[in-house]
């Protein structure tokens, strides 16, 4: 086991399933306490038993990001049982593809930015003052290639998405003076569980799979741990002298021109 993270105390939002479920096990792997935090008990649960099993320091904390007592409660847990945290993993987020401006409920809007941006906001706000008595503290805001690329189809996440990198850059100026570095990571098309529903829908899902691979450069969708991995050099002094910024990791997507 490496130690990159030896003793940190990390928090990860939306950590039942997908990139959040790989960047609670990496952290771990690199020495990190971990509180996996998500609105979906079971697998939550099922999550902390399973790192626990290998010896990893990790607890569960059933945590609707949309509710701003959820929030205390979760990182009050986590102080109380690992210590304050340093690390926030800012992951949880609400997808709505297939949708159109014209087609987009108020409703629907609110509720998307209730998780995208207003529960990204109010954990970061949770940790802060932890962070700011430790000295030090690393937020990684998950943003997607959709914060800096329009997809139709993809409204309004594409809008929230946009929106975190202008919270990342606020939250990283107005704490530098405390010695907390906030960033963003933007992951492409990353084979989660979720995209492999998406492609069982499909008449053809190896192909769907690989149709949507050969739009990227490198010829393949991305994993999980190709953004975990990331996400350990943003939470570890490796990135020590960066903040306010944005890793797009995508395969190169996102530097093609289309039509």
């Amino acid at each position: 086991m490496s130690s990159r993270l030896l003793n940190e105390v990390a928090i990860v939002t939306g950590a039942a399933d997908g990139i959040g479920k790989t960047v609670a096990r990496v952290f771990c792997e690199q020495g990190a306490k971990v509180c996996v935090a998500d609105i979906n008990k079971e697998m939550g649960e099922s999550v902390v038993a399973e790192l626990k099993s290998k010896g990893f320091d990790a607890i569960f904390a059933h945590t609707d990001i949309r509710d701003e007592a959820a929030i205390k409660n979760m990182v009050e847990k986590v102080v109380n049982e690992l210590g304050k945290p340093s690390i926030l993993v800012n992951n949880a987020a609400l997808i709505s593809p297939g949708r159109n401006v014209d087609d987009v409920t108020p409703q629907m809007w609110r509720d998307s930015f209730a998780v995208n941006v207003e529960g990204m906001w109010q954990c970061a706000v949770a940790v802060l003052e932890h962070m700011k008595e430790l000295g030090r503290g690393s937020i990684i805001n998950v943003g997607s290639v959709h914060s800096y690329k329009i997809v139709p189809g993809y409204f309004p996440y594409a809008v929230t998405k946009h929106a975190v990198i202008g919270l990342t850059k606020n939250l990283a100026v107005e704490y530098a003076k405390h010695n907390i570095r906030v960033n963003a990571l933007c992951p492409g098309m990353i084979e989660t569980p979720m995209a492999f529903k998406s492609w069982e829908q499909t008449d053809d899902p190896q192909a769907s799979r690989k149709a949507m691979g050969d739009v990227h450069p490198l010829k393949r969708n991305g994993t999980t741990e190709e953004i975990a991995y990331p996400a350990v050099f943003l939470a570890s002094s490796d990135s020590s002298f960066m903040t306010g910024q944005s890793l797009i990791i995508d395969g190169g997507r996102s530097v093609i021109y289309h039509d």
